[in-house]
């Protein structure tokens, strides 16, 4: 199905994950590695996907394609807090 809307309609998917294997899930369901994203699964990890997908749906909204740095902040954040969770 998502293939489909992708083609027909020319749909934009993504897929944000937390305690998962993100890129791997998002490929069975049909959707590219850079289309998806790990993040910490937190008020703020959660308040970071808020704002990382409004300003994706307003970018979409005004017909301008997806930047392939969509996802920049939410990698960031998810590796920073990430390398300071395995140090404690």
């Amino acid at each position: 199905m998502i293939q489909r809307q992708k083609e027909k309609y020319g749909w934009e998917f993504l897929f944000l994950g937390a305690n998962i294997d993100t890129v791997e899930t998002a490929g069975h369901l049909g959707i590219t590695p850079d289309r998806a994203v790990n993040y910490h699964c937190d008020s703020e990890g959660t308040r970071l996907n808020y704002e990382v997908v409004g300003r994706v749906v307003a970018t979409v909204r005004c017909s301008a394609p997806l930047d392939e740095h969509w996802k920049d902040a939410i990698e960031e954040d998810f590796r920073k807090r990430q390398k300071s969770r395995k140090r404690t």
